[in-house]
């Protein structure tokens, strides 16, 4: 397992060098990057990456702010869990350094990337130093980062963490919420991106 696996978003050409072709229904998820020994091990990671890449899903960038300093990570894991009381969950790799920084302050803020903010999940899903470069946001009332030109976002705080495997599965509380600007949202499917009502191809 990579040290940086949920900062690292995988290149085309890693990903073919992996696979030894073009395999497009391999679904990678942004920010995750998965080493893999032995054939068996490979090709059982393939199957399963096949069939979980046929669920679509959206895409968000979780943020929390250490200090006067803005942190954030692309998320593709993250669902609503209750209603009453209104809480989420996203599951953060066990090495994601974002998470760690969430986990000092007990506060996020889960932005839902609209269809135009690729390049967004991207730039969180990079090893980059300074991933807020160029990205517009501004402080919720609780002060955590909110990013402009998305289509929703909720306002949490740290309400239970459980250990997944290699994941954790963050369980928040929400305490604020609102629609953003962005009107189409950006979705994931079978590797790529995709947007509402674009067919697969």
């Amino acid at each position: 397992m990579s040290p940086d696996a949920a900062v690292s978003w995988p290149s085309r050409e890693l990903i073919d060098s992996y696979l030894g072709g073009h395999d497009e229904m391999f679904a990678w998820r942004p920010g995750e990057v998965v080493h893999i020994d032995g054939e068996a091990a490979q090709a059982a990671a393939r199957t399963y990456r096949d069939v979980l890449g046929q669920y679509a899903s959206g895409v968000t960038v979780v943020t929390t702010l250490m200090g006067d300093v803005p942190v954030g990570m692309t998320c593709q894991s993250f669902t609503s869990v209750s209603l009453d009381p209104p809480l989420v969950a996203f599951l953060p790799m066990k090495t994601s350094r974002a998470f760690a920084a969430i986990r000092k302050t007990r506060r996020f803020c889960v932005n839902f990337l609209a269809a135009e903010q690729a390049e967004v999940s991207n730039g969180f899903a990079s090893q980059a130093e300074d991933k807020f470069a160029g990205v517009d946001w501004e402080p919720t009332d609780s002060g955590m980062p909110r990013l402009g030109g998305i289509v929703g976002w909720v306002d949490c705080v740290v309400h239970d963490v459980h250990e997944a495997g290699d994941h954790y599965l963050v369980i928040g509380r929400v305490e604020d919420l609102g629609h953003g600007d962005g009107e189409k949202p950006l979705l994931f499917h079978r590797g790529r991106y995709r947007t509402a009502g674009e067919a697969s191809e």
